[in-house]
């Protein structure tokens, strides 16, 4: 009896022995943050939304023009006249509504565009580190989905990968 109780604890023992499982994290938002390319693509979508904005106010400045005029003229003008200049500015607030909805939505693609090679590049590096070091799972700390910070930060291993000091 004990001959059998003894073996069933040593197979038990290496069994969680051979399956045990390494864990790490990495913060993957500092990680592209810290990323020499970033800085770049950052920069050339600020410089994309910069023109954007400036195109808004320049619209912006017409509707106030229009707005302004209406307000101090549509009791004067014949109805025709009202109408139209009505009609324009009701153009010009729908004109600068899908304006910037397409200018966010192109900057969220141009984001996109700019980001998918670093992103490509950081989730190879992890991969890889992750192969190299035996981690079973490497946790992402940044999306705030994880319960414990337990295991080993891989942030300079990946750091050192993607060639970053």
């Amino acid at each position: 009896m004990r001959t059998i109780i003894l073996t069933a604890l040593l197979i038990t023992g290496l069994t969680f022995e051979s399956s045990a499982q390494k864990f790490g994290h990495i913060n993957a938002q500092e990680l592209l943050l810290s990323m020499p390319d970033r800085a770049t693509a950052e920069a050339t979508i600020q410089k994309q939304a910069g023109e954007f904005d400036n195109l808004l106010k320049e619209m912006q400045t017409e509707l106030t023009t229009l707005t302004q005029e209406f307000e101090a003229k549509n009791q004067t003008w014949p109805d025709a006249i009202r109408n139209t200049k009505y009609t324009a500015i009701m153009n010009k607030q729908r004109e600068m509504e899908e304006f910037a909805a397409n200018a966010q939505d192109e900057l969220s693609k141009q984001e996109a565009t700019l980001l998918k090679p670093m992103l490509d590049a950081a989730q190879k590096a992890i991969n890889e580190v992750g192969k190299e070091n035996g981690f079973t799972y490497i946790f992402d700390t940044s999306t705030g989905a994880v319960v414990y910070d337990g295991g080993e930060n891989v942030m300079a291993l990946v750091k050192t990968k993607l060639g970053i000091k």
